[in-house]
Formats: structure tokens, C-alpha cells, sequence
């Protein structure tokens, strides 16, 4: 019979990760800004200048959070996402008392299970979506050309992502990446160590290769593309251009897909009124990702909001 819980060496893995994470100063000069209750959101404000300018970010449009349970699932499906209220599990008491006491529990991997469903909903890349909407131009109205603006939107989202994962740190983002207080960890490449420009022209990559999985691009095409439209380096790009592909097939040809045949015509509305005082016209999208050099320029706007 299949085991519906999670192994020991998993239960284990996750005891570690904690430890790891508790050991992470905290400053007390952020305690007001502390969610309470959102597993290691002091860890992660006291570390990282892009995780604070998110939140302020957030904030600053009139954001707020609601700690109440929200599984994976419902957040996938119902959380607006132009509504400036972002939904999490308040488990932190939890995952505190489960570092010291998972012996007493009878089934610590059905634990580590629920911990699963319940706590995977990075905020700060729901934040990073409310702030988005603020800073592209306007959205067209056909469904091919705005899935398109969909997908470039969520490249965006997903390359500060990949930034926040460089900024924590190769020994540090992978541990609240396992812990799923983020979504990426950092790279195994050193671009963020070098210049603002030289990094910023590695985001282009990781954008640009985001983009083309989302559209389903055959992934043996992709590295020649990316060498087409971006100017860099050969080991930048082939740098980017990995790091871009490991973006997960589930959320790719399932959840993306799902989620705008459901929701574009819906969305489309929400954005058209969220932009109804915009001076900007309609940003379409290049049909050939080949063409692509205005939706460079817009990305430069997000990564410089950001300090990128």
C-alpha cells in the first residue's frame, strides 16, 4: 500500500531546514513590519533589500494580508489577483513547535504532508504580482494577444523570483526554497556579484527564456533563440537560458494553461479598470519572440522599481 505521508529522511530534511532557518538573526528594528505568523518572513525582511522594497511596495498601494489557512490549491484557483489582500497559512507556531517535538508525534511525515498543502505561497511573489499590474502599460483585448501580456507579466514575476534567490545566497536560498518561504533559489552562476549592467543584461536571459517556456517553445529551439535576441556573453546566456528551463512542466503546461482559459476574460476586465486613467496605449506583445526589444524596455522599467 502507498504511504500517504512523507518518508523519514524527509521529516528529517525538513528538522534540518528549520534549525537552519531559526539560526538566521533577525533585526528587532523590522519587528512592526513582521507578519505574524508567516513562516520566516522575519528571516527573510532582516536579509534581503528586494524581499523589503516588495513589501514596502505592496504596502504603499494599499496592500494588506489576511492570515487565514489557504491551501496551495485555493490559491491557485481563487485568490484575485488584483485584489490588494494576499491570503496566508498562519502555521510559524507550528513549524516552531514541530523543530523540537516531531518525536512525540505519532505520524510526523502525515505532518510534514499538511505542512505541504498548507504552506506553499510565497508572498512576496504574490506582492510582486499587485506591484506589476501598476507598472506595465496597459493590456489589449483579444484572448491570444493578452495570454500573451499574461505570459510576459509572469516572466517578469518569475525572474524577481530567480533575483530574490541571488540575493539570499547559494548556501541560505535553497533552504527557504525547501521550506517554500520562496519560490527559486539562487543561481549556481555568479552574475549577481557582478555589475548592476552586466546583471541586469543576465535578467534579460532569464526573462526572455521564462517567456518562451511559457509559451510552450520547443526547449531545443530556445538557447538559439536567446543567443538571437540577446547580445551577452555565450556563458551569460547559457547560463540564463538553463537556469530559465528549470521553471517547473507542471506549472507550465498545466496550472498557466488552466488558469488563463478560465480566467483571461475576467482578468482582461480587472486590468482594464485598474489601467482606465493610464495615458499609455495597449502594449502588445511581439507575436515572434524574435522581435522582441520594447518588452525589453519595460523590463528594465520593473528591474529599476526593484534597484535591479
Amino acid at each position: 500500500m502507498k504511504s500517504t505521508s512523507f518518508s523519514s529522511s524527509e521529516v528529517k530534511r525538513l528538522q534540518k531546514d528549520l534549525k537552519t532557518l531559526f539560526a538566521v538573526p533577525v533585526s528587532k528594528k523590522l519587528s512592526k513590519d513582521f507578519l505574524p505568523e508567516y513562516p520566516f518572513d522575519a528571516q527573510l525582511l532582516s536579509l534581503s533589500a528586494l524581499y523589503r522594497r516588495s513589501r514596502k511596495s505592496y504596502l504603499q498601494l494599499g496592500g494588506t494580508f489576511s492570515p487565514r489557512v489557504c491551501s496551495t490549491m485555493r490559491s491557485l484557483s481563487a485568490q484575485d489577483l488584483f485584489k490588494d489582500q494576499i491570503d496566508y497559512s498562519p502555521i510559524f507556531s507550528e513549524l516552531t513547535w514541530f523543530k523540537d517535538h516531531s518525536h512525540e508525534v505519532a505520524d510526523p511525515g502525515g505532518m510534514v504532508k499538511a505542512f505541504s498543502f498548507y504552506n506553499e505561497i510565497s508572498i512576496y511573489h504574490e506582492q510582486n504580482h499587485r506591484i506589476l499590474w501598476r507598472l506595465l502599460p496597459p493590456a489589449p483585448t483579444e484572448a491570444v494577444d493578452f495570454c500573451r501580456y499574461l505570459d510576459f507579466a509572469e516572466s517578469l514575476v518569475v525572474t524577481l523570483d530567480l533575483a530574490l534567490g541571488d540575493e539570499l545566497g547559494k548556501n541560505l536560498s535553497p533552504v527557504f526554497e525547501a521550506v517554500k518561504a520562496i519560490y527559486r533559489p539562487g543561481g549556481d552562476d555568479n552574475w549577481f556579484a557582478k555589475s548592476k549592467s552586466e546583471y541586469r543584461q543576465y535578467l534579460h536571459g532569464l526573462m526572455f527564456t521564462t517567456y518562451l517556456v511559457l509559451q510552450l517553445a520547443e526547449p531545443a529551439d530556445i538557447p538559439d533563440a536567446v543567443a538571437y535576441v540577446i547580445d551577452a556573453p555565450k556563458k551569460m546566456n547559457k547560463d540564463a537560458v538553463r537556469r530559465g528551463q528549470e521553471l517547473s512542466d507542471l506549472f507550465t503546461l498545466n496550472t498557466n494553461q488552466q488558469w488563463q482559459r478560465l480566467y483571461w476574460k475576467t482578468t482582461q476586465q480587472r486590468l482594464a479598470q485598474l489601467h482606465r486613467d493610464s495615458d499609455e496605449e495597449p502594449f502588445y506583445v511581439s507575436e515572434d519572440p524574435l522581435d522582441f526589444e520594447e518588452e525589453f524596455v519595460i523590463a528594465n522599467r520593473v528591474f529599476a522599481f526593484f534597484d535591479l
